[in-house]
Order: C-alpha cells, then sequence, then structure tokens
C-alpha cells in the first residue's frame, strides 16, 4: 500500500512542476516591422478577387454518354436498354408497356431517344429502356 499512498502524494506535487515548468517557457521575439515603402512609390491596389464560377448547368441531353447496361449501378437496378429484354423471372412486376419515357423519374423531352435520370447521374438512358426502380409518371 506504500506505493499507492506515495503515488496519491506525487500527483499535486508533479503537477505544480508541470504547471511550473509550462509558465517558464520564454516569450517569442516580437514580430519584426514591415518595411515602410518609399514616400515617393504609389501604393498598389490589392489584386481584385477572382469571380467565382458559375454553377454548373445541367447537361445537354446529347452531351452526356449512354449508360453501359454493364455498368455497376445499372446491373444492380436491372437496367436494359430495351425494355422488352428485361428478365421477367428476376422482375415479374415488369410489363412491356413500362419505359423509362413514361417513368416519373425520367428527365427526358417528349420524344427523344434519350435522357437523363436522376438514378444515373452524368448518364442518359434510353427511352425504350427500363429499370427496377420504375415509377409510372403521374397523369
Amino acid at each position: 500500500m506504500t506505493t499507492r499512498r506515495r503515488f496519491i502524494f506525487m500527483i499535486p506535487a508533479s503537477g505544480a512542476v508541470l504547471a511550473t515548468a509550462c509558465s517558464d517557457q520564454a516569450t517569442p521575439p516580437p514580430a519584426a516591422a514591415p518595411e515602410a515603402a518609399p514616400a515617393a512609390a504609389p501604393m498598389a491596389a490589392p489584386p481584385a478577387p477572382e469571380p467565382a464560377a458559375p454553377p454548373a448547368a445541367p447537361q445537354a441531353s446529347g452531351s452526356a454518354p449512354m449508360l453501359d447496361e454493364a455498368d455497376p449501378a445499372a446491373v444492380a437496378l436491372g437496367y436494359v436498354a430495351d425494355t422488352t429484354r428485361a428478365d421477367k423471372t428476376k422482375y415479374p412486376n415488369h410489363a412491356d408497356s413500362q419505359s423509362c419515357a413514361n417513368c416519373g423519374l425520367y428527365q427526358g423531352t417528349a420524344g427523344a431517344d434519350a435522357g437523363p435520370c436522376p438514378l444515373f447521374a452524368g448518364k442518359q438512358v434510353a427511352a425504350q429502356g427500363w429499370c427496377a426502380s420504375y415509377v409510372k409518371k403521374p397523369a
């Protein structure tokens, strides 16, 4: 028990030593004063900040690449570029009348062959395509 008692008595003493050691540190020297510019030289204006970049505009319908059926996100959602090729055993709720063009998630224009879909960011899906996330577009 003598070591435990000794340890308890040493805690305040070591704390005081530590506080003293930390407070005795030399203060850093003051920063050197900046040199004054010659009186005859005109003061230069600070550089103007560069304008912020405008927000990225949505990609035009023809500029984004088409979604490949082998893409991992496409495979995960069962995407096919032609709705008639959807796996009916894996997706029994699929109907041939369902396609990206009449899906609520599809953001392409009416009559376009392809358009963007928020599920596949930066890619376009075929209007006649289909995936397991199909949601009928509200009337």
